[in-house]
This record gives C-alpha cells, structure tokens and sequence, in this order.
C-alpha cells in the first residue's frame, strides 16, 4: 500500500491544540482570580473568563484528541491498511477529508466509530448502549448521525475532485464503511445498516474481499492517476513496510 500523509497539517494542529489547551488553563486562573476578588463589579469577569476557558478548554481538547493523541485515528486505521496490495493508496489529511483510501475499483471512506459500549442499528437509527452512568445521564444513547457525516464526506469529495478537473462522470464508487477500532466497542446487529460496519480487525480482509468479489468496472488507469494526482495535492507518497 501506499501512503500520502500531509505532516504539516498534523504538526499544526497538534500546535495548536498544545496553544489551546495552555491558553484556556491561564484563561481559568484568571476567571479564579476575578472570583475571589472583593470588588463585587469584578465578577463579571470572573463568568467571562471562565466561559472562554471552558470553550478554549474544548476546543483544545478536540485538536489535541485528534492530533496530539498517539496513536492517532489515521494511525490506526493505517495499522490495518498497510498490509495491502500496491493498487491501493491511503490518503491522509490531503484532501478536506481526513483520511480515504483508493482502490483499483472504488474510494473507501472510512468512518471510525469511536464510542464504546454497544453498538446496532434498530428499526432504521442507530444505537448505541453503554454501561457508563455519565454518558447516560448526558443523553448519550446514540452512535451520532453517521448517516449525515456519510452524506456529508461524499459530497465534499465530489466537490474536491470536480475542482480539481475531475468531472462527476468520472467518480468512481466512493463507499463509506464505518469502523469499530475500541476494544471497548461492541457491534451487536447491525446486519440492516444502510453501511457496511466492520471491526478494525476485520477491515482489510472486508475490503479485499469486496473488491474481488463486486468489482466488476476496475477504474482505469488514466482515471487513476487522474484521481492521484488531485488527492494527493503536491503530496508524494511512499510505501509501506508491510505492503505487498
């Protein structure tokens, strides 16, 4: 397999989530120091602060869960990548989508499911069962909206590509297919889901299989390195140890 990753980009925002996370614990002091202050008038700035901090402090959270974190989500969707064939390319923050992986017959958009507990799809939605009391009592019943975040990544993709000179006729296949990568993560029935939902074990042999079995239009080779050239976006690629 081959690999394009856009390091800047990932060295940037773990930056700037290391400058969030600092920034919103100096924000909070002084939100404290405000608070204890005599001068009632100073309270206003004391709830001020401590707004800010809290919205500094998520923020930051979210940066450095992403890109901070070792091993990042990239890194271990890569993890199970890595071992494939030549044909395919995996593509890492180098386009607006963060990662996607290119085949000899369709783009895979992986969407990693990072909620513990279990995880169905029941009479059309999602759900999501966890023994966690703190995740109840937030309401935290549910996957998310995985069918809109799907939507969503196909239709930034086809916009990315049409900009880049590759017209919609052109596309090929882009098939989403979330990802259980949590040892905490349950799948429980999920046969009915409008995805395919695969454990990150299971991954690679799902999609070899898959491409063996249904791909019965390959993408050609000048739309191929069409489709390279815009996803990698001036990035070079190199190949896996474990790629055959």
């Amino acid at each position: 397999m081959k690999l394009v990753r856009n390091e800047k980009h990932i060295s940037r925002n773990k930056l700037i989530g290391k400058i969030l996370t600092f920034s919103s614990l100096g924000v909070l002091a002084l939100g404290l120091y405000f608070a204890f202050q005599k001068d009632m008038s100073q309270i206003l700035y004391s709830y001020v602060c401590l707004i800010i901090g809290f919205l500094l402090t998520q923020i930051g959270l979210t940066y450095v869960n992403r890109f901070g974190r070792s091993p990042r989500y990239d890194e271990v969707m890569g993890s199970a990548f890595e071992k494939l064939r030549h044909e395919y390319t995996y593509y890492v923050y180098s386009t607006p989508l963060p990662m996607l992986l290119l085949g000899p017959c369709r783009i895979w958009l992986p969407i990693p499911i990072n909620a513990t507990g279990e995880i169905s799809y029941q009479n059309g939605k999602w759900v999501h069962k966890t023994k966690n009391r703190l995740q109840k009592m937030m309401g935290q019943d549910s996957v998310g909206k995985p069918d809109r975040e799907v939507a969503e990544a196909a239709a930034t993709l086809s916009k990315y590509l049409i900009e880049k000179g590759i017209p919609a006729e052109m596309h090929p296949e882009m098939k989403p297919i979330m990802v259980a990568f949590l040892k905490e993560t349950e799948l429980g029935d999920v046969a009915a889901a409008p995805y395919s939902v695969v454990e990150l074990e299971d991954l690679k042999r799902y999609i070899r299989r898959m491409d063996r079995e249904e791909c019965t239009d390959p993408i050609s080779p000048e739309i191929t390195a069409k489709l390279q050239d815009a996803l990698s976006n001036g990035l070079t690629s190199t190949m896996t140890s474990g790629a055959e």
